[in-house]
């Protein structure tokens, strides 16, 4: 029989391209989709409290964005495409590569377990209530990418976590909150007149400090790298790393800045980006003892899922692999070379794939 794997994909841009090669090289592949339609992070829905906003538009020009230069975008629009033409591609994709029937829409993984004895993998998922089932895979590629679980790291003086954030969409009309992650942002009207604290001056920072500018009062936007510079200009303020801070309640907020000056702000969002998050795996003794943990801190150069090799496969148990765990990367066109090389370590073997061929090899590289 044919080895079958399953992928696990709330991000489309993953789990196309790695259901796409393992048919290619004849493996029988499950996709298995939370969501009721194909496009994860890049369906907008308004008021759905997801990653996607508005009026976004990609920060990479389309002729790197691809998968590759056969699978090119639509020649006659822009270099920097919106979510909608994002959505467009992927779609158009899927349909060229028949992946639709590999697919099983609003079906959630539960739970993946190791089951040793088998050499194999016991995936169980939930289509709505009462519709469980549970499956075996000789291999699972977890696709869920890393736009799910928010991140907060901590600000001095606060006393906020991120159950007290909003994550929820602020629609226009609606009170602005004190304290909301990117996550709730989808436009600028919300913030009219308001004086706006960013934290962390990296894609969604930088985007949003444009969008408000217009509609604020006062932006300000916060970062201990360089990148911070970016977003400077004559309505956005550039700030150092906090000090502290003090909630004044319907005053808004104290901020205390290191090089000793001061604002006060109706509005912190957290432009922090999110966490690493696999809670289908944390009830597997099996890869708990052998070693699958979360490792990081607030910074994103600190996060890190370990132990992997190459970032890619579980160290220990190789027929687990993670892909789209980079940060920073060119997406797309790595998501699939990502791909290709699972698929030749699992129809040709670990040599042929260029990895160590035994298990401890590969943890001593991790």
């Amino acid at each position: 029989t044919r080895t079958r794997i399953t992928t696990r994909n709330p991000n489309p841009t993953l789990g196309l391209c790695a259901a796409r090669r393992c048919r290619e090289a004849g493996l029988r592949v499950s996709v298995f989709e939370q969501a009721p339609a194909l496009g994860g992070v890049w369906r907008y829905s308004p008021g759905g409290g997801g990653p996607m906003y508005s009026q976004l538009v990609s920060n990479l020009p389309k002729e790197i964005m691809a998968y590759g230069p056969q699978e090119p975008f639509d020649k006659n629009i822009r270099s920097f495409v919106k979510h909608a033409q994002v959505l467009e591609y992927l779609e158009a994709y899927a349909e060229r590569h028949s992946l639709g029937s590999s697919i099983r829409y609003s079906t959630r993984v539960e739970s993946v377990r190791r089951e040793p004895e088998a050499g194999a993998w016991r995936v169980r998922t939930r289509a709505g209530e009462e519709d469980v089932e549970e499956s075996v895979f000789d291999a699972v590629m977890i696709c869920n990418g890393h736009y799910d679980a928010a991140a907060a790291p901590p600000l001095p003086g606060l006393n906020i976590n991120m159950e007290d954030l909003e994550t929820d969409t602020v629609a226009p009309g609606e009170p602005l909150p004190r304290f909301m992650h990117a996550r709730a942002y989808d436009a600028p009207a919300p913030f009219a007149g308001a004086r706006v604290l960013l934290v962390g001056a990296r894609a969604s920072g930088t985007d949003i400090g444009r969008e408000i500018a217009g509609v604020a009062a006062a932006v300000s936007i916060v970062d201990r790298s360089t990148q911070a510079s970016a977003a400077g200009d004559a309505v956005v303020t550039v700030r150092p790393a906090i000090a502290r801070c003090e909630d004044l309640g319907a005053e808004g907020v104290r901020v205390s800045f290191v090089d000793g000056a001061e604002a006060t702000v109706d509005c912190v969002v957290w432009c922090t980006g999110y966490d690493y998050n696999f809670p289908f795996l944390g009830t597997d003794e099996v890869l708990v003892r052998l070693g699958l943990w979360l490792r990081g801190g607030v910074e994103a150069e600190g996060r890190r899922v370990f132990p992997l090799f190459l970032q890619l496969f579980h160290a220990a148990q190789p027929t687990l692999m993670f892909l789209g765990v980079p940060h920073s990367v060119v997406p797309f066109c790595l998501f699939d070379l990502q791909a290709r090389l699972c698929v030749r370590f699992l129809t040709r073997g670990a040599e042929a794939a260029g990895l160590p061929a035994r298990a401890e090899d590969m943890l001593a590289a991790a």
